[in-house]
């Protein structure tokens, strides 16, 4: 059996042969959203792009530059150098693309969410669930007991919920997951 990091270590060589520009628009739309796309694909294959030209070329006002750019940088997505405008004092950021993250970040992003399916699969499996007829509500048995069997929002009596296409579900959408990191 594989160890996580010996899983991460090949699924990001392999990811590193295919980096191209659909991974790279996967991860920032999972980490950043879609607004941070155009600030990325500007400045790929670009060095030391200042704040004030990303904001001018791509039409953004410079707060929104700023903050997308900072989001982009909490994930290690871009980088930049910061320096001193000697005329005017102010401090200026210069802006790069971090290429060499992405399939990095690509990897992590993929092993999560198979933790997280796997972990919520774990709980379809090991739990009865209830719910009402209008759906407003879905707990677990222990939940359940403390409303009476009763919806806490509309108040109608709760039925034992058949979670078996929930279980199919999650069992194929993990096994997707997995085949595709391979």
């Amino acid at each position: 059996m594989q160890s996580k990091n010996e899983k991460m270590k090949q699924v990001y060589m392999l990811k590193k042969k295919v980096f191209g520009k659909k991974l790279l628009k996967e991860v920032v739309n999972e980490l950043v959203g879609e607004e941070g796309l155009p600030i990325v694909f500007y400045l790929k294959g670009k060095k030391r792009i200042s704040e004030f030209i990303i904001a001018e070329e791509l039409d953004l006002e410079i707060h929104r530059t700023r903050n997308l750019l900072y989001k982009l940088y909490e994930h290690n997505i871009v980088k930049f150098l910061r320096k001193k405008d000697k005329i005017k004092g102010w401090y200026i950021c210069y802006w790069d693309l971090n290429d060499k993250i992405i399939p990095e970040l690509a990897t992590k992003i993929s092993l999560e969410k198979i933790e997280k399916l796997k972990g919520r699969l774990e709980r379809e499996k090991n739990n009865l669930f209830y719910m009402c007829k209008n759906a407003c509500a879905r707990m677990p048995f222990e939940n359940s007991i403390e409303f009476n069997f009763k919806c806490p929002e509309c108040g109608i009596l709760m039925h034992e919920q058949d979670n078996k296409r929930t279980i199919e579900f999650l069992t194929e959408r993990l096994n997707d997951l997995e085949n595709s990191k391979k």
